[in-house]
């Protein structure tokens, strides 16, 4: 098990922390693996800085191009989590 950070952009922190959103679309740059700990770090675009909110989740599934020929673009994944409460 390891732990990837990630930032997140306030409107999409607020969706994963009212359970309205349960994956991430990101660049498959960290080799993410079911039983890793996502850390997601709200980051306001505008400000360009870290809000100081942060939550952690279970990575519970990866989808990547070779599982969906054609449906998704080579170099990313989707990843699929539980939020701890």
């Amino acid at each position: 098990m390891r732990t990837i950070n990630k930032k997140i952009w306030p409107k999409f922190f607020n969706d994963v922390l009212f359970n309205n959103k349960r994956f991430e679309l990101r660049e498959d740059e960290d080799d993410a693996r079911p039983g890793d700990v996502l850390v997601l770090h709200e980051w306001d675009p505008q400000t360009c800085s870290y809000t100081g909110r942060s939550m952690s989740c279970t990575i519970t599934y990866v989808l990547r191009p070779e599982d969906a020929p054609g449906g998704l673009e080579e170099g990313y994944c989707i990843i699929g989590f539980a939020r701890w409460d």
